[in-house]
C-alpha cells in the first residue's frame, strides 16, 4: 500500500513500526532481528527498538533462539503474538460455510465447517451471522475486523454481492444480513481473488512476479496477480476465466452465457461425463469419488478424468498465451486433476499454447493453502489496511511511538 512521506521524528517512527509489523506479519516463517534489519534495511539496534516496540503493543514476542555452533549472543525470534489481534474469516461456499479466526502471520486456528441444508438466501445467511455471533463471543484475541470471501461477483464499490449463480442469488447485500458490530471493519471479495492473494504472498506464488490462478470446484474462477496484487478490474469482476467460451457444451451456463469453459471442466463436469448421478450437495464427492475410481482401474472413470483433463490443459493454454504468467496454480478441483493426469494436463496446455512460449512452458503447479485459500486471503485483505496502524490495533501506545487516530470501518 501507498504511504504518505514521514514528516517527523515521531511519523518516521510510526512508518517505521508499520514496515516491520508488516514484515513480521507476511514472512514466510519467523524473523529474527537481523534479517528484520535486513529487511528493513536500518540497524540492528533500531530494528531490536521497532521490535521492543510491537512487542510492549502486544502484536509480537521477542523470544531468544537456541545457540548456534557460532560464538556470540543467541539470535532472537520474532513471532506474531498468540493472543494478538485476529481477523475472523469467513467463506460462504456452494456446499458449507467455513469459519477460521486468523492472527498475524496469517495463521489459522478454530477452523469450523457446516453444511449447508439448501442455497436459501436466509438459510445460509443465518447460518453465517449464527457462526460469527459464536466466535466473536467466544475468542480470547481482540477482534479488529471480519474478512467475506464468497463465490460469486462483489462489486467493491457497493461491496454487494452481484451474481452467485451457483448459489441462486443477485443483488445480494451480505454485510448487512450478518448482523455485525458497528464500526467492526469489514471486507468481502470474491473466493479466487482471495485465495490467489494468500497463495501468492505465503504459497505457491511467492516470490513469483506474474502467478495465474486457477480455482475448481461448482464452476471455475481465478486471478491474475501481479506483483502480489490481484488484477480486479473495474468493479471487482475480473478473473472469471470459467466463463470464456472454451468448452465443447452446447448447454447453457448458469451465468446466462453459452459455452462456458467452466461446464467442461468443474466437479459437475466430470460427473457428468463419468455418467454418475450427483445432486448440488453431492457433486463434490461424487467428483472426488470418480478421481479415487481412477486410480483402482475403473475405465469409465479413468476415461472421464483424462477427458475433462486435457480440456482443462487446453484453457490453460489459452490464457498462458493471453497473460503470459511466470507460473500456473491450480487449487481444489483442479489441483486434483493435475495430480490424477499431470502429463495430460501439461501437455494439452502446451499443445493449446502458442509455439512461442513451448519451449519453456511456465510451471503449473498445485495450490499450497488449496482449501484454506480463502480464510487466510480474507484476513490478509484486512490485514493489509490494518498494519498500517500497528497502534491502533491494539488501542494502545508504545513508548517511544505516538497514537494514531482509528481506522475507519
Amino acid at each position: 500500500m501507498g504511504s504518505v512521506m514521514p514528516s517527523t521524528a515521531t511519523d518516521l517512527r510510526q512508518a517505521n513500526l508499520t514496515r516491520a509489523l508488516r514484515a513480521i506479519h507476511t514472512a514466510e516463517a519467523d524473523l529474527t532481528r537481523a534479517q528484520l534489519a535486513r529487511e528493513l534495511t536500518c540497524t540492528r539496534a533500531t530494528a531490536a527498538a521497532l521490535a521492543a516496540d510491537l512487542q510492549d503493543l502486544g502484536l509480537i514476542t521477542v523470544s531468544e533462539t537456541e545457540l548456534t555452533r557460532r560464538r556470540g549472543r543467541p539470535s532472537t525470534r520474532l513471532t506474531p503474538a498468540a493472543t494478538g489481534p485476529a481477523v475472523i474469516a469467513v467463506e460462504i461456499g456452494v456446499t458449507c460455510v467455513r469459519l477460521a479466526t486468523v492472527g498475524l502471520g496469517g495463521r489459522l486456528s478454530a477452523v469450523e465447517s457446516t453444511a449447508l441444508q439448501n442455497h436459501d438466501v436466509d438459510h445460509v445467511l443465518g447460518l453465517a451471522r449464527d457462526m460469527l455471533r459464536e466466535r466473536l463471543r467466544s475468542t480470547p484475541q481482540p477482534c479488529v475486523g471480519v474478512g467475506i470471501a464468497v463465490h460469486g461477483l462483489v462489486d467493491q464499490l457497493s461491496m454487494t454481492l452481484v451474481s452467485a449463480p451457483n448459489l441462486g442469488w443477485d443483488d445480494t447485500d451480505v454485510v448487512a444480513q450478518l448482523d455485525l458490530p458497528p464500526g467492526l471493519p469489514v471486507r468481502m471479495d470474491n473466493v479466487a481473488h482471495l485465495s490467489a492473494l494468500a497463495e501468492s504472498s505465503r504459497g505457491r506464488g511467492r516470490g513469483f512476479a506474474t502467478v495465474l490462478y486457477l480455482h475448481a470446484a461448482v464452476g471455475l474462477g481465478g486471478a491474475l496477480v501481479l506483483d502480489g496484487h490481484p488484477v480486479r478490474g473495474r468493479r471487482g469482476f475480473a478473473g472469471e476465466f470459467g466463463h470464456l467460451p472454451l468448452g465443447r457444451s452446447e448447454q447453457p451456463c448458469r451465468c446466462g452465457g453459452w459455452g462456458c469453459w467452466e461446464l467442461d471442466v468443474d466437479q459437475p463436469a466430470l460427473a457428468r461425463a463419468a455418467g454418475r448421478p450427483y445432486t448440488a450437495r453431492t457433486v463434490a464427492t461424487v467428483a472426488r469419488k470418480v478421481l479415487a475410481d481412477s486410480t483402482r482401474g475403473d475405465q469409465e472413470a479413468r476415461s472421464a478424468v483424462d477427458q475433462v483433463s486435457a480440456l482443462l490443459g487446453r484453457g490453460i493454454g489459452a490464457l498462458i498465451n493471453v497473460h503470459d504468467p511466470d507460473l500456473v496454480v491450480l487449487a481444489c478441483h483442479a489441483a486434483d486433476l493435475l495430480a490424477s493426469s499431470p502429463q495430460i494436463v501439461v501437455e494439452q496446455a502446451r499443445r493449446g499454447s502458442m509455439s512461442a512460449h513451448r519451449p519453456a512452458l511456465p510451471p503449473i503447479e498445485p495450490a499450497a493453502l488449496d482449501a484454506d485459500g480463502a480464510l487466510v486471503g480474507a484476513a490478509d485483505s484486512l490485514f493489509d489496511f490494518l498494519v498500517e496502524s500497528p497502534t491502533a490495533l491494539t488501542g494502545r501506545t508504545a513508548a517511544s511511538a505516538a497514537p494514531l487516530d482509528r481506522l475507519p470501518s
